[in-house]
């Protein structure tokens, strides 16, 4: 097992969702990291994105959402280029 190597890592992520009332900016700019055999407890006030993060991370937004980042990768895997198959 790779020990220094990040198991997650994002970059500047972003979330939105697109309405029939225009856009709403959901998540801006997260940053998070986690090393192999850590662990990240993620917490916040209510409507502060922790639930909109980690279901982009899945690919399990609706189709009205688009995520950006300059990075969002899973054990050394583009999660951004991964197709729903994956």
């Amino acid at each position: 097992m790779k020990t220094n190597e990040n198991l997650l890592e994002i970059r500047n992520l972003h979330t939105y969702f697109f309405t029939n009332k225009g856009t709403i900016k959901a998540v801006n700019g997260v940053d998070m990291e986690i090393q192999r055999g850590r662990t990240l407890g993620v917490v916040g006030e209510s409507g502060s994105g922790k639930s909109v993060s980690m279901l982009a991370l899945m690919g399990l937004l609706p189709w009205t959402a688009q995520v950006t980042a300059e990075k969002m990768s899973f054990d050394g895997r583009d999660l951004l280029k991964m197709d729903g198959g994956e």
